[in-house]
Parts: C-alpha cells; sequence; structure tokens
C-alpha cells in the first residue's frame, strides 16, 4: 500500500489536505474523490527522520478521545475537534485518522493504517479487539491504561537492560582477552619465563577462566535460543514454538502473557456485548496472533458447537484459569471472570518484565567479579609470585 496526499475541495467550499492509503494513484484518486473535488494528488515521500507521538502525547490523545466517544460523540466530530484544538504531533495525528475515517475505515482500521511509531503494535492490537464489541471507547481507554503501566515499568527497566547485557558482554571479553592474549604475553616476558614452572604456576586460574567462560558462553547461547524462538520460531511455526515456550517457566510469561491480557480483552468485551459464545470466540481466534492460543480459541468454538464445555479446550491457560470460566453460571459471569484473567495476565507481565533487569544485574556483577579476578590472576598474580622467588 502507498501513501498519497491529496488537496481536496470539500463540498462546502473548504480547502483541505488529506492523507490516502491506497494500492495505487487510480484508486488513491476514488477514495479522495468521496470528500469533494480533488485538486492535486501526489505520492507521500517515505524518506526522512519522521517524529513520533510521545507516549504522554498520546495519554492525552487516548484520553480526551474516549471521553468524547464514551459521551456519544461521533468519531469523525471528535477527531475533528482534537485536530482543531491540539496543535503538533497531536493535530497531525488526529488529521491522519480523520483523513482515514472520513475515506470509509472504522477508527479501529485507522488506528492501524497509521501504525507504528506512533501507536505500538500492542496498542493497536488492543484497540482492535475491543472495537469489535462496539465499545471503542474503553478499548481507547484500556489502551491508555496498559500503556502507562507498561511505560512505569519500562522507564526503568529499558535502562537497566541494556546495563546488564553491556555488562555481561564486557565481562566475557574481559575474560577471553585475559586468557588467551594478556596472560600468555605475561608467561612469555623474560622475567617469567626464566624462572621455574613451579614458582609461577597458574594453571588454576587458566581452568577457573575455561570454566567461567563456557559457562559465560552457554549462558550466551541458552538466551540466542530464547530470542529465537521469540522472535523467528513464532513465525515460522507459531504453535510449536508457542508449545515449546509454555514449558520454559518465567520466560512463558514474558513472552505470551501480554498477547494473552490482549486476547482474552477482547473475547470478555464481545461476550458483554451480547455476541453468541460461539462467534465470539470464532472472531477472537480470527484477530488473535497465530499460535497455541489461536488454536484453543478455534477448538474451544468447536467444543459450542458439539455442546461440550469449552473451557477446557483452552489448554494453554493454566488449570486454575480453566476452572474459573468453567465455573461461571451465565454470560456476565464467564465475561467477568475473562475481565480478571485478563488484568491478571497484564500485571503478570508487567511484574515479570519488573523483576527481569534486577535479576540480569546481579548476573552481570557476578560476571564482572569473576572476571576482575580472572584478569588480576593473569596479569598481576604472575609478578607478583616472581617477585617473591627474586627476593626470597
Amino acid at each position: 500500500m502507498k501513501t498519497f496526499l491529496a488537496r481536496i475541495k470539500s463540498h462546502s467550499g473548504e480547502m483541505r489536505t488529506m492523507e490516502v492509503v491506497a494500492e495505487n494513484e487510480a484508486a488513491a484518486l476514488s477514495l479522495a474523490r468521496r470528500n469533494g473535488r480533488v485538486l492535486s494528488l501526489t505520492k507521500k515521500s517515505q524518506f526522512g527522520v519522521v517524529k513520533a507521538l510521545t507516549p504522554a502525547d498520546r495519554q492525552i490523545f487516548f484520553t480526551r478521545l474516549s471521553a468524547m466517544l464514551a459521551s456519544r460523540v461521533g468519531t469523525s466530530d471528535a477527531l475533528k475537534l482534537i485536530r482543531d484544538t491540539f496543535s503538533g504531533k497531536i493535530k497531525e495525528v488526529a488529521g491522519r485518522l480523520l483523513n482515514f475515517v472520513e475515506s470509509g475505515d472504522d477508527l479501529a482500521g485507522a488506528f492501524q493504517k497509521v501504525g507504528s511509531p506512533d501507536f505500538p503494535e500492542a496498542t493497536v492490537a488492543l484497540i482492535h479487539a475491543g472495537s469489535r464489541s462496539g465499545e471503542t471507547w474503553r478499548a481507547i481507554r484500556d489502551a491508555a491504561e496498559l500503556e502507562y503501566q507498561l511505560a512505569t515499568v519500562k522507564k526503568g527497566a529499558a535502562g537497566g537492560l541494556w546495563g546488564g547485557l553491556g555488562s555481561f558482554v564486557f565481562a566475557g571479553l574481559v575474560i577471553v582477552i585475559s586468557t588467551l592474549y594478556v596472560g600468555p604475553k605475561i608467561m612469555k616476558s623474560p622475567m617469567i619465563s626464566a624462572l621455574s614452572k613451579d614458582v609461577v604456576d597458574i594453571g588454576w586460574v587458566n581452568t577457573t577462566a575455561y570454566a567461567v567462560g563456557y559457562t559465560m558462553a552457554a549462558l550466551m547461547a541458552i538466551g540466542g535460543l530464547m530470542a529465537a524462538l521469540a522472535f523467528v520460531g513464532r513465525k515460522v511455526v507459531p504453535v510449536l514454538a508457542d508449545e515449546a515456550i509454555l514449558r520454559i517457566p518465567y520466560y512463558k510469561d514474558l513472552i505470551l502473557a501480554r498477547n494473552n491480557y490482549i486476547t482474552l480483552y477482547g473475547l470478555g468485551l464481545l461476550l458483554r456485548s451480547g455476541v453468541r459464545t460461539e462467534e465470539a470466540l470464532i472472531l477472537t481466534a480470527n484477530g488473535a496472533q497465530k499460535g497455541a492460543l489461536r488454536r484453543d480459541l478455534e477448538e474451544a468454538a468447536q467444543a459450542v458447537r458439539t455442546g461440550k464445555p469449552w473451557a477446557r479446550a483452552l489448554k494453554t491457560f493454566h488449570p486454575t484459569d480453566r476452572a474459573a470460566l468453567s465455573s461461571a453460571v451465565d454470560r456476565e459471569q464467564i465475561a467477568n471472570t475473562l475481565d480478571h484473567l485478563a488484568r491478571q495476565y497484564r500485571d503478570l507481565y508487567a511484574q515479570r518484565l519488573a523483576s527481569l533487569v534486577p535479576l540480569l544485574k546481579l548476573l552481570s556483577a557476578l560476571c564482572l567479579l569473576l572476571a576482575g579476578g580472572i584478569l588480576f590472576g593473569q596479569t598481576i598474580l604472575p609478578l607478583l609470585l616472581a617477585s617473591k622467588d627474586m627476593l626470597g
């Protein structure tokens, strides 16, 4: 899809510029003509640095928009009001959304087309899941709440995460350089090589260095495999990758909990709005990411058709979660249970993310301590042993 800028004179005589997303210029022209007489149509350049909507501006935008939509203000009117009363990036984003809405998209579709970096993928997915129930304002409000909670956690986590990874890599480099280069150079120096090997014996230092080095390499390999499983495996073989991730404690919550929250949130809203259970499960499955959860939702819909308890088909979830859903007796109770479970997964994801940084910092600090000891043993210790022999 390509983005075009159309200069239009509306039916009321107003001159404005709107953004049109279409496959080609002819399709863009057709969409633009719905809003008035097209004076010019140019393809928007995709080059250059684009300033994204900041998290703070996004919170303001979501809060004002959801409040107006909840008060039954029309989508176009709400976006026009934000566009006309704000400045800067909020004004620009509201205008882009308005252009998409006036071109025939619903609000969730408009958010999807604007997309990243103005609206993160998880935020768009949450709005899209909630919009199916007809309560888009609630979905936008909850998206703002999710972003705020995760931003609070990530604010402290981001720097600590990269700092911990950097310290870990630095410790590994210190061990490799001191063991394979600096240590052998010192041992081959004239002062050390002239002495007996029994006098300057650092074999235990080398053994420790190799043991620590291999352990760190194994940890890095495991981390790389986990990252490949999450970011590559879930795209290539999503069901098998999810089943493997579900077997890894702690890690499964970091990778799957946020998606579980979005999916359960959308399903709960659909049921609360009066959609039949089978239809709600099918709609949620169609909107969910490919993987084990989507498969479970499809099997749950099949269970509803055959008159079996559908909650038992959700094998992705913990047995206690399935028990809570099975014990719900009516639609309202099921919707409330799904809401509680969704918030549980949201909070679990935030907790796991918050606890990851201290764990990584502790591991990095330990590795740096060992790397410092090995560096001392490879460089300073031989000189001290040689000096002691000479003085003795």
